[in-house]
């Protein structure tokens, strides 16, 4: 099996920044208890006239540039969302593929919640082996429009965004992905949930907003433990300790499960890559949006050794050993 790699990564965030003390003025809440609870100060929140298609699609457009690949030359298109631009079809993944020309590529979602991303990754490595064509992994989530914005616990977690990576056979046969490692817990499958669907009989005149459900202190409970398992297990299956790893980037829920789980693992914090402070939770989207910020920082080198753990509803959870 040859390794693949991102060969280019891109991010689109929504102009509108919200800071917690916008919050404050409707929410009977403070920007000290929010960053004191979640660490987070901003989100970006989508203008009325954006969708997550929209979103994904500026994110594409930037990543086919930076790479030079044509979108008639892309194989596949895979898309992760919690928030499809339609419930449940046409696939989003087919909407983005239609408005950027991408005649020869198949097109499909991927619903694993915010570990959407690193289980995009390994479809993606796992279908190049046949299909030796650039794959784009996409994930787009806009939180905004499922979110009970007069509950104070769950609406102040929550941000738009999306991103979208190009995968190429990897060009020295070193960089690229190492291994992933993709798992779900499904006796958990109610704690984090957006209520809606045929399992709810409904009459067709019914109108139910979709809002998320979330309890957050089982969440909390399965995020500190299974972040430290991913990344435990990825080392101990490839022979690496924690100091030959350069970064570990999970996904941004939220800093106090980052925290417990360094100090689960015994590791200092500066190992993990921490942006939720400035965009919130994005769901699938946080891990590849981390990704571009780091490249942005410069923090990112030919070479790095870099874990990221995803983990949410299902409750899906995984992670990809990448050696950037």
């Amino acid at each position: 099996m040859f390794r693949v790699y991102i060969a280019g990564i891109s991010s689109y965030l929504p102009e509108n920044c919200v800071h917690n003390n916008d919050l404050s003025e409707t929410l009977d809440t403070s920007n000290d208890w929010i960053v004191s609870h979640t660490g987070i100060s901003y989100r970006h929140l989508a203008a009325e006239h954006e969708s997550p298609s929209s979103m994904g699609i500026a994110a594409v457009k930037d990543v086919l540039q930076k790479t030079g690949i044509a979108a008639e030359e892309l194989g596949m298109i895979l898309l992760s969302t919690t928030t499809p631009d339609y419930a449940p079809i046409p696939s989003t993944a087919c909407v983005v593929q239609d408005a950027i020309g991408a005649k020869n590529a198949v097109g499909l979602d991927i619903t694993a919640a915010c570990a959407g991303f690193v289980y995009g990754i390994e479809l993606a490595r796992a279908y190049m082996q046949i299909h030796q064509r650039p794959i784009l992994v996409v994930a787009t989530e806009m939180l905004s429009r499922v979110t009970d914005w007069n509950d104070r616990k769950t609406c102040v977690l929550f941000g738009d965004g999306a991103a979208a990576a190009i995968l190429l056979p990897s060009p020295d046969g070193e960089r690229g992905v190492v291994e992933s490692l993709l798992k779900s817990d499904s006796s958990g499958k109610d704690v984090l949930k957006i209520e809606g669907g045929c399992r709810t009989s409904t009459s067709h005149t019914d109108n139910i907003p979709l809002t998320i459900f979330m309890d957050g202190k089982s969440v909390f409970t399965f995020a500190i433990r299974i972040l430290p398992a991913v990344i435990t297990q990825l080392m101990k299956n490839n022979g690496l300790t924690i100091d030959d790893i350069d970064w570990i980037v999970p996904h941004q829920a939220n800093y106090r499960i980052i925290h417990s789980a360094a100090n689960r693992l015994g590791v200092p914090e500066s190992k993990f890559f921490i942006n939720v402070q400035n965009f919130a939770n994005t769901a699938s989207a946080s891990i590849p949006i981390a990704l571009v910020d780091m490249e942005h920082r410069g923090l990112l080198k030919p070479g790095h050794k870099i874990i990221t753990v995803g983990f949410g509803a299902g409750l899906c959870y995984g992670g990809n050993l990448i050696i950037w």
